[in-house]
């Protein structure tokens, strides 16, 4: 049976404008996402910025054998006690961004929550296939924890996150500092993550002509990700670090902070993995928005878009036990 979709109007007016993006060809996909940012240039849409915030960039050490990490700092001016971070990994099918790809969302944090934030400028696929982005976003997180003191960083208050691919690099960075003993990470947050490469979920089945992100873009992701859209071997295995939804054992992980979208083909992978990390005792907040797309949050203002900001805000200064106003 079709599923019906009723959308809110204001996040299907802009959705409906945007190209469905083709990720079964890299350069392809590039030259659409920079025809759609050339597009928003001329429609007067600006970078935005925060007088309250400095943003600095650094080359940090990657993984034994890897190149440097660009990344960016956002940090609230005239701050002397050490405050938490955001870690934040961003989306694009682990094909796409670099430092400014996720911008709004990684000043909106540092500015709304008084708190660090970081964007990590990791290796893409396929060019550079799993384990290549997690391992840069594991090896941004041990930077961070073993330069705490210099940068004014409370080490207990470490959160992690990203949206679609960054959710999935924030889940497998959680697997990794729990197997590794790393770094003690206080909250991971997973905003339509994508977790499972094996795309057996009903929203995948019947996620076919979706806005901004189907169900053959998904699968398209994963081939290159996973190093399968060259070597054609589709039986190989997966680990768990690459998709998260395949681990086992989901005990003694830090607390998760999830978001699904209604018309999205990753809906059911977010809101399943949520209810195993429940069954296996992990504090879980699950938000289910009604009448979304994908990356609908920072997509265009809205009522909704704007809710879901601050549902996340709220979460992150609940998490760090900073919810006092002048926080905000």
């Amino acid at each position: 049976m079709k599923p019906q979709r009723i959308y809110d109007p204001a996040i299907e007016a802009i959705a409906k404008t945007l190209p469905c993006f083709d990720f079964s060809d890299a350069s392809k996909v590039r030259a659409m996402f920079a025809q759609m940012q050339q597009m928003l240039v001329e429609q007067g849409i600006e970078r935005p910025t925060d007088d309250s915030i400095d943003e600095i960039e650094y080359l940090i050490p990657g993984p034994e054998g890897a190149p440097e990490i660009p990344i960016r700092l956002y940090r609230p001016k005239g701050q002397s006690v050490p405050m938490p971070i955001f870690i934040n990994f961003h989306g694009g099918g682990f094909m796409l961004g670099d430092l400014e790809l996720d911008h709004p969302r990684s000043l909106v944090m540092a500015a709304k929550t008084n708190a660090i934030g970081i964007m990590v400028d990791y290796r893409l696929a396929p060019e550079h296939p799993f384990p290549a982005a997690v391992e840069d976003c594991y090896a941004t997180l041990e930077w961070v924890a073993q330069h705490a003191d210099e940068l004014n960083i409370d080490p207990n208050r470490i959160v992690i996150g990203g949206g679609s691919a960054g959710g999935n690099l924030a889940a497998g960075v959680a697997l990794m500092s729990r197997d590794r003993k790393g770094p003690k990470i206080l909250l991971q947050m997973l905003l339509y993550p994508a977790l499972d490469d094996r795309g057996q979920t009903e929203s995948m089945k019947n996620g076919e002509g979706l806005y901004i992100c189907d169900s053959q873009s998904v699968r398209d992701v994963w081939q290159h990700y996973l190093g399968r859209h060259c070597s054609g071997d589709t039986q190989a295995p997966t680990s768990h670090y690459a998709a998260p939804a395949r681990a086992d054992n989901l005990s003694h992980l830090p607390p998760a902070y999830i978001v699904t979208c209604e018309h999205d083909a990753l809906r059911d992978e977010g809101i399943l993995y949520a209810m195993r990390l429940m069954n296996a005792a992990v504090p879980v907040e699950l938000h289910h928005y009604p009448g979304t797309v994908h990356g609908f949050d920072f997509l265009t203002p809205s009522p909704l878009s704007e809710q879901a900001i601050d549902d996340c805000v709220t979460a992150f200064k609940r998490a760090c036990h900073s919810t006092n106003e002048s926080d905000a």
